[in-house]
């Protein structure tokens, strides 16, 4: 995107700036590799993260 402050194609003021973000590996994530109707179940609704999750959280944080 063009950062000077001349005439662009897309003026700053009318763009917005959209940031996609995926979540660390939950147990979700690896029971639903193995059996997608899994990922239905009410036990992981509010699935926790795997160590593998634990280390892309990390990783985030310092990136």
């Amino acid at each position: 995107m063009d950062t000077g402050t001349g005439p662009s194609l897309f003026p700053l003021h009318r763009c917005k700036t959209i940031h996609l973000v995926r979540h660390a590996q939950g147990i979700h994530n690896v029971e639903g590799d193995k059996n997608f109707k899994a990922l239905m179940s009410p036990k992981f609704f509010d699935a926790h993260l795997t160590p593998l999750g634990w280390r892309q959280v990390v990783m985030f944080l310092y990136f």
